[in-house]
């Protein structure tokens, strides 16, 4: 199973966040940074890296409060989609 590793260090808000995963998901290009495209991907296996996976977001310094937040949507995101597609399809903060 594929692990995406991403250094979360001087991540300030989600479009630095954005900007990382899209990229190392293979996402296509017309993929918007939003929540609902990202669960539309995973389900739908449109991107170069499928289903089993698993990102894992390393933090080595404090994010802020609303970046953290966001990541526990996202963390959610992940969730119903490895539900919905009975996949291993994991997402962790550490």
């Amino acid at each position: 199973m594929p692990l995406i590793r991403l250094d979360a260090r001087g991540w300030q808000q989600r479009e630095d966040f954005w900007a990382a995963l899209l990229p190392a998901l293979g996402t296509p290009d017309w993929h918007g940074p939003n929540l609902d495209a990202l669960y539309d991907g995973l389900v739908a296996g449109e991107n170069r890296v499928p289903p089993p996976l698993t990102v894992e977001i390393a933090v080595s310094t404090p994010l802020p409060a609303p970046l953290i937040a966001y990541l526990d949507r996202v963390r959610g995101v992940f969730a119903d989609a490895a539900r919905d597609t009975e996949l291993a399809i994991d997402f962790r903060v550490v």
